[in-house]
């Protein structure tokens, strides 16, 4: 019994060490968290939290960010070492908070059972699942783009883990992602009037 107890408080000092670093480095960027929701599966050992940022101003983004997926261990048996995070236009795309954070569990659970690796970037077609006001029912997981380098990498003791962009795009946006290749995309966005965390995009 003993050596049970000692392993779960390694488990919870272990994921204190991660927290503090990660969401540390998310405070020095994005400012104070408004709300954190904890989602658990302990039959297969998740326990992530989520954050949200609220935008400080009409220019800067609201965001979602986790802490404890790195830790997460896919069905292949090997950690998913990224965190994500889901930046979205101050309205939040006329949707709740609460609406985006169920959202944003369901996808990390399939990410956790059905995707076998990190890999960016990777697309996932459209989903039911998706917010109802929000066109973009589709998504897109990248590296990270017009965040601080700080988040790239972040080094946890032996570990290097990254943050990984979650971006909600449109039918069209998939398919040209999946077509052409992410260049194409970049492209497509750079001369469209909308902006990219624009989640109600036509």
């Amino acid at each position: 019994m003993q050596n049970k107890r000692e392993s779960s408080k390694e488990k919870m000092l272990n994921f204190d060490i991660r927290r503090t670093i990660i969401l540390n480095l998310y405070i020095k960027e994005w400012s104070m968290p408004e709300y954190r929701v904890i989602m658990t599966k302990p039959e297969i050992g998740v326990y992530i939290e989520i954050y949200y940022f609220p935008s400080m101003n009409d220019k800067t983004p609201a965001r979602f960010a986790t802490v404890g997926l790195s830790n997460s261990i896919r069905k292949t048996g090997k950690p998913t070492e990224t965190e994500w995070m889901l930046a979205l236009e101050p309205d939040l795309g006329q949707e709740s908070m609460d609406r985006i954070i169920s959202y944003f569990c369901d996808l990390i659970a399939h990410n956790i059972e059905h995707i076998k690796s990190s890999e960016a970037p990777r697309v996932m077609t459209e989903s039911a699942l998706a917010p109802e006001n929000w066109t973009t029912k589709a998504l897109m997981i990248d590296e990270l783009r017009g965040e601080s380098e700080d988040l790239e990498e972040i080094k946890i003791g032996e570990e290097t883990i990254s943050v990984l962009w979650v971006v909600p795009i449109t039918h069209k946006e998939a398919h040209i992602i999946l077509q052409e290749g992410i260049d194409a995309f970049d492209i497509y966005i750079e001369k469209s009037p909308y902006s990219i965390i624009d989640p109600t995009r036509p």
